[in-house]
């Protein structure tokens, strides 16, 4: 996801006037920009009697019309979507993301003061970059300079805090992954990027001294995956459901591995921190902006890897004596006749039902 600036301001402000100035300064420096623009009030951007219109009467979930130099969808949403939401749709394809509107939702933000207006003894969400005005009030940014305001913004960007961008770049690389965003996956790429520094490893991607179990089944558990690097098939991640929001990372070079879990109250803190936003939006905020130590708990932990868990080719084969199917890296039962897999022993997930030759295999 690309950074956020909010514009905030009241009605009538200027800050149309004056981001439409700043999106072109900065895109002839070469920032790909992108705006979103929250409206109080019902906007109709569809008309009855246009096709696009028809189209969504008659129960269409999209509509989206292609002419020269411009696309338009339109979407009838059970609910409104949140900035992050919308801010995660855009990927890769922009550098900035400016945002008019949008109150109480923890992105940097910039303050528009009309005139005549006094700057709130309570301020909005998020931090605070600069105050703009419009009366000459003694402030470093004013209205009427937008080449101003666009240095301002591209200082930013160049002091960005790299941590941050490996946030962003690792929530857009989960998102790919997974297919959407969504709160657990913001966590779960939170949780992984604390425990891979946690135990010394900078760039896990690049790692091979890295092995991670997960704890859960849900999103967290892709968002680990691709944060990591680590793959079931490499025996890098390990999948052992706990239904628990957590996992533990071993550094195999120095032995050494921590668990870190998702407290328990991470969503009542969100909560709180957002009572204006709906629940989904509140924790998708308190996620990305709370500090590690509000949102994991983190252990350190020994984990000892056995010869047949680890990474590398299968150290043993055997058949199984019931059903003659192989097993690989003493995943076998002792029995009385020879070693059963597990499912033969009395552990399978499934139910055989009836025999092989009824099944329509594709060949």
């Amino acid at each position: 996801m690309a950074p956020i600036i909010r514009m905030l301001g009241r009605s009538g402000s200027g800050k149309t006037t004056l981001l439409t100035e700043v999106v072109r300064l900065l895109l002839a420096r070469g920032v790909r920009v992108a705006v979103l623009k929250h409206a109080h009030h019902r906007v109709d951007l569809d008309r009855r009697g246009k096709d696009s219109f028809r189209y969504a009467d008659a129960g269409a979930l999209s509509v989206t019309v292609v002419a020269p130099g411009k696309v338009a969808t339109f979407e009838a949403p059970a609910r409104e979507p949140g900035l992050l939401e919308l801010a995660a749709r855009l990927g890769d394809n922009v550098d900035l993301i400016l945002a008019e509107g949008f109150q109480g939702v923890a992105t940097p933000y910039l303050l528009l003061l009309g005139p005549g207006d006094a700057r709130s003894p309570r301020e909005d969400a998020g931090e605070l970059l600069g105050v703009i005005s419009t009366d000459g009030e003694a402030t470093p940014l004013e209205r009427d300079n937008p080449a101003e305001v666009a240095r301002y913004i591209m200082d930013w960007l160049a002091a960005r805090d790299p941590a941050q961008d490996a946030l962003d770049r690792a929530m857009r690389e989960a998102e790919a992954f997974h297919g959407h965003i969504c709160p657990g996956q913001v966590l779960g790429v939170r949780l992984a990027l604390l425990g891979c520094r946690a135990v010394g490893i900078e760039q896990p991607k690049r790692s091979k001294q890295l092995i991670a179990w997960v704890e859960v089944d849900r999103c967290g558990a892709d968002a680990v995956q691709t944060v990591t690097g680590c793959r079931p098939g490499k025996r890098t991640l390990k999948l052992v459901d706990y239904g628990k929001l957590a996992a533990t990372f071993l550094n195999t070079e120095t032995g050494y591995a921590v668990r870190v879990v998702a407290r328990a109250d991470s969503r009542e803190r969100a909560a709180a921190l957002y009572p204006h936003l709906d629940r989904r939006e509140a924790q998708m905020a308190a996620y990305r902006s709370l500090p590690d130590e509000a949102l994991f708990t983190v252990q350190e932990v020994s984990v000892e890897v056995g010869a047949y868990d680890r990474p590398g080719k299968p150290v043993e084969r055997v058949v199984c004596v019931v059903c003659g199917e192989e097993v690989n890296d003493h995943r076998q039962v002792a029995g009385d006749d020879g070693p059963m897999c597990r499912a033969c022993a009395g552990g399978a997930y499934y139910r055989p039902v009836g025999e092989d030759d009824r099944v329509r295999a594709p060949w």
